[in-house]
């Protein structure tokens, strides 16, 4: 019986070994921040939703202004047709000039729109609610626009 030893090692995981072993849980641990993520990304669609279309109007009204303006002065300068390149050039000025109050007009009535639905969802993100009545059906949304 002498022979009969019982032997017990014990070695704790060194740091190394504790980083991936936390690494690994990590994958199979329940995500609450996947809710949050979800609710995260549903208010940058909103908030797209309200910027976009002012964005893109301002930027075509800009746009063409500034491509008849040019053609105006190309028709004032190049093609000696003063009186034609004035007016265009003109037509041109006011459409780079009222792109920013339209762009700040469509802004306003979106955000009249949206605002609501904006605050609870972000309320319910900075209180860290798990519930909220807030939803968003983007297809939906986007047909009431038109």
């Amino acid at each position: 019986m002498a022979d009969e030893e019982f032997k017990y090692t014990y070695s704790a995981p060194t740091a190394q070994e504790k980083k991936e072993i936390l690494k690994i849980r990590s994958q199979y641990l329940p995500k609450d921040d996947e809710a949050k993520d979800e609710k995260v990304a549903r208010l940058k669609k909103l908030d797209s939703l309200v910027k976009a279309p002012a964005k893109a109007v301002a930027s075509i009204m800009g746009v063409i202004g500034f491509c008849c303006f040019g053609l105006g002065m190309t028709m004032s300068l190049e093609w000696q047709k003063i009186v034609w390149g004035a007016i265009v050039g003109i037509v041109g000025l006011v459409l780079m000039a009222f792109a920013y109050p339209v762009f700040n007009k469509i802004l306003a009535n979106r955000k009249r729109k949206y605002s609501q639905r904006i605050l609870e969802l972000s309320q319910s993100l900075l209180n860290g609610d798990d519930e909220d009545n807030v939803s968003i059906d983007i297809k939906r949304e986007s047909k009431d626009e038109e």
